[in-house]
């Protein structure tokens, strides 16, 4: 591997040598995703949402005052303390619905054990984490 070295005019910075491996490795990194469809809040999420969540979680019963069956009552639904938002674009692992869903702890998980409906499967959890790490968009 060639040494990195900068050019010594103030205020430029020039890369004169780095290894095929280093680009290829930056090339890499700056395209992943590239090609990728986003993820649909009303076409992935929102029947996500419907199937496991709707029945405790709609506009009919909306235990916790969360109300899971739109982008604009889910976005404006918080946590029980009223405090927290539930999901942080960007931000999944600060997203409480991300933690309750994904965590394996199963007195904190939801959908809860107590319920008829089964835990996300890894694939709709990583639907979600996707869709809050894009922004989580209404889209």
């Amino acid at each position: 591997m060639r040494p990195l070295s900068c050019s010594t005019r103030p205020g430029r910075l020039a890369v004169r040598y780095a290894s095929p491996a280093l680009l290829a490795m930056l090339i890499a990194v700056l395209t992943c995703g590239c090609g990728k469809k986003s993820v649909s809040f009303k076409g992935q999420v929102q029947p996500v949402l419907n199937a496991r969540c709707v029945q405790c979680h709609g506009s009919d019963v909306a235990r916790g005052k969360i109300v899971l069956t739109s982008y604009a009552t889910f976005m404006a639904s918080h946590t029980v303390s009223g405090k927290e938002p539930l999901v942080i674009p960007g931000n999944p692992y600060q997203s409480r619905l991300y933690i309750l869903c994904s965590t394996n702890q199963p007195h904190f998980r939801m959908p809860p054990d107590t319920s008829a409906v089964t835990p996300l499967p890894p694939d709709e959890l990583d639907l979600l984490r996707h869709w809050i790490t894009e922004g989580a968009k209404d889209n």
